[in-house]
């Protein structure tokens, strides 16, 4: 609980440090009638005033990047709804990483075994979040990473940043909860874009965007599907499985939901 206050103070307090205010809307065209000043006042002087702007504050952005957005007549579907997807496939490409390495057998016993007790988890959040403290941290501050990235931009991959709103920041995590939670339970939950075409059997296909399944099939077999919200990653990297229904599943670690222990755990009980 106390890491969990801790992150939404650094996620939301990282979106205040960099959010937009007046003087950004402003700062082109002042910028641009400060060049035609110096240019008349002479190179030496423009290079002072250069350098007294830095002094007080002013910016420079060499690879662009976005702001924080607060005020509630500037949010927009652009700077609200376009962000989530790329927020999502951000934190899943860290996140597949690092789950990856705490599956490494010199780290696993360590940390992220308390997580794998359970073989068929079932209780959403609450087993979602049954994990070591440094993992926890690692995982909620990944957000804050993703949040970055997408704000202030990745130059090496040829993005520049984009402005990022409050609403969007909160759907973000909001959102984020209820999938991780998902992914922990027995329900068949699955979000795709349709195609328009059919398979052999008449079923609607399309490019599957999340599906709970994939996080069960990595409960079973560890070394798959290591993405949290999103297997996109896992697919670039072949660690990819898809869920096979007819997998058999050790009916002695389902859980029973009228205690939240395993039946296996009741029966030595």
């Amino acid at each position: 609980k106390c890491m969990t206050g801790l992150f939404v103070y650094f996620y939301f307090g990282y979106l205040w440090s960099v959010r937009k205010v007046g003087h950004d809307d402003h700062h082109h065209d002042h910028g641009h009638e400060k060049d035609q000043h110096h240019h008349h006042e002479g190179d030496q002087h423009h290079h002072h005033d250069d350098h007294q702007e830095e002094s007080l504050g002013g910016h420079h952005d060499c690879c662009g990047g976005g702001k924080g957005v607060w005020a509630l007549e500037e949010l927009s579907l652009v700077n609200t709804i376009l962000p989530i997807p790329l927020l999502f496939i951000t934190y899943d490409f860290f996140y597949t990483l690092l789950h990856w390495l705490l599956h490494v057998k010199s780290v696993y016993a360590h940390v992220h075994k308390h997580h794998h007790h359970q073989k068929a988890p079932s209780r959403a959040n609450i087993d979602a979040v049954n994990v070591h403290p440094l993992e926890f941290f690692l995982g909620e501050f990944n957000h804050v990473l993703a949040l970055h990235l997408v704000v202030k931009g990745m130059p090496l991959v040829g993005f520049h940043g984009m402005d990022v709103s409050w609403a969007g920041a909160t759907l973000f995590i909001g959102l984020g909860g209820v999938l991780a939670g998902l992914n922990h339970t027995r329900h068949d939950v699955v979000a795709r874009v349709p195609s328009g075409t059919r398979d052999g059997e008449g079923k609607a296909m399309g490019w599957t965007v999340f599906d709970s399944k994939h996080h069960d099939v990595h409960h079973r077999i560890p070394q798959s599907n290591y993405g949290q919200y999103t297997v996109l990653w896992d697919r670039i990297f072949g660690t990819f499985r898809e869920y096979n229904e007819h997998d058999r599943v050790n009916p002695a670690y389902q859980l029973d939901p009228s205690t939240g222990k395993s039946i296996k755990l009741l029966k030595k009980e």
